[in-house]
């Protein structure tokens, strides 16, 4: 029959210890058996009958007859493991009034299973504890509440120099100690430390504001000046342009006017240049236009047969008018007659233009005082009988009471000459031809087409 265990804690590997002895179990003389006795990790204490422990750390055992040879009475089963601990306390200061805070953290160790057991400790972390705060507590209760760094610093030493923690019960210790203040010297100094970080804060802030003020001015001093520059180049650049536009404005307008001058002297020379040409008039006036308009050929040949046409009958008319009318005295038409007779025979002379025939038509000899005239426009035409030629008819007699008349002022024209195919300029008579005529008649009738004019003392 075995029997059970005398005492057992139900503990595992991560279990918190404050004992590290598992089981106890006593054993008779006979009594030993290794099967409950096999958890490898923990160490066996075995009492003899002298009060001696035997210890078999793991994985040792002992055998059946070691046991039985040695006849242990009782068998502890011992944890090895390491076994973490963090406590917090308090120390006092110099004044009751303020304590020290203190954090411990340290883990412990079964070095001497044997020691332990025979030490009969049940509570490994208030065994540390215990020792440590009687090293500590004097050391503590000569530094103020201010000073927990030199307190922490003089207690570590104490500590130290007392020995390791629990070695006398056979244990393995790490350890370490930290020291505060309390919480309301601890908030005091927060409220302390928040209002001079506060102060330093404004402070800083001040300084750091009136170097910001010093840059941000000699920035905008900075910006200023470039901008006065870039004005004054945008100024002198704007001025260039504006004095290139004037420059260019002001030539041209030069060459406007230049080309204004040109324009007009263009102008005045085509001006001259047709007045030349229409005070020519006849051919070279149409000469000009067919320059510019050969299409217009018949037309200006038509034209100028027309305009010959009507010459002619001008001149014949005025021809037979100074002949057979009496607006002159004969003995002041002798002259005249004679011219008119002339250039009678000159005009029916004349070639039309177009015409290859000499001549228009010629009177028969049997009749001087018949004349027939064949135009271009009416060929059929019965002929033209002239007036008698005033040399032939009998002069009326002389008045002697009437003063001869005045030569008549005629409008001529310095140096006309007719155009090409208008007929040649009427020849003056020869000096030995009978002429009774003065010189002003006779160049009225060189410039056929103009009217006589009134003699100045008005008779007819």
């Amino acid at each position: 029959m075995i029997r059970t265990t005398d005492w057992e804690q139900p503990a595992d590997r991560h279990s918190e210890l404050v004992d590290p002895v598992i089981t106890v179990r006593q054993l008779s003389r006979f009594e030993f058996a290794r099967r409950p006795l096999t958890r490898i990790d923990h160490a066996l204490v075995f009492s003899t009958p002298k009060g001696s422990y035997d210890t078999y750390l793991p994985p040792v055992r002992p055998t059946r007859a070691e046991a039985a040879a040695k006849r242990y009475t009782a068998v502890y089963e011992v944890d090895m493991g390491v076994h973490p601990v963090r406590a917090e306390f308090k120390l006092p200061s110099d004044n009751d009034a303020f304590e020290f805070g203190v954090v411990l953290d340290l883990s412990w160790q079964v070095a001497e299973p044997g020691r332990f057991v025979a030490s009969g400790q049940r509570n490994v972390p208030r065994l540390l504890l215990g020792e440590l705060e009687e090293a500590a507590r004097p050391v503590a209760r000569r530094f103020a509440i201010a000073g927990s760094a030199a307190a922490e610093q003089a207690i570590l030493a104490a500590v130290t120099a007392a020995g390791p923690l629990g070695a006398a019960v056979g244990l393995d210790v790490t350890w370490t100690v930290r020291l505060r203040r309390d919480q309301e010297n601890i908030d005091h100094q927060l409220r302390l430390q928040a209002i001079d970080h506060d102060a330093t804060e404004q402070i800083l802030a001040q300084q750091r504001g009136m170097e910001f003020d010093v840059e941000l001015d000699r920035r905008q001093r900075q910006q200023d000046a470039l901008t006065v520059t870039r004005q004054l180049e945008y100024g002198h650049q704007e001025q260039d342009l504006v004095l290139q536009q004037q420059r260019w404005q002001h030539e041209r307008a030069v060459l406007d006017t230049r080309q204004q001058v040109e324009l007009q002297r263009l102008q005045a020379e085509k001006i001259a240049f047709y007045q030349e040409q229409l005070e020519q008039g006849g051919i070279r006036a149409w000469a000009l236009h067919l320059a510019e308009h050969p299409e217009d050929a018949v037309l200006a040949i038509n034209s100028m047969r027309q305009d010959q046409l009507s010459l002619l009958e001008v001149q014949k008319d005025l021809v037979g008018q100074v002949l057979g009318g009496d607006i002159a005295e004969g003995y002041e038409l002798e002259g005249p007659k004679q011219l008119a007779f002339k250039r009678l025979t000159e005009i029916l002379n004349q070639r039309l233009l177009g015409d290859a025939e000499p001549g228009w038509g010629e009177a028969p000899a049997s009749a001087p005082h018949q004349v027939q005239v064949l135009g271009p426009a009416s060929q059929d035409a019965p002929p033209t009988t002239a007036q008698p030629l005033a040399a032939e008819q009998p002069a009326p007699p002389p008045k002697p009471s009437t003063p001869p008349a005045q030569p008549v002022q005629q409008a001529t024209f310095a140096g006309w000459q007719p155009p090409p195919g208008y007929g040649r300029t009427p020849t003056m008579p020869a000096a030995d031809s009978p002429t009774t005529g003065s010189e002003p008649a006779r160049e009225a009738f060189d410039s056929p087409g103009v009217e006589d004019a009134p003699p100045e003392n008005g008779a007819r």
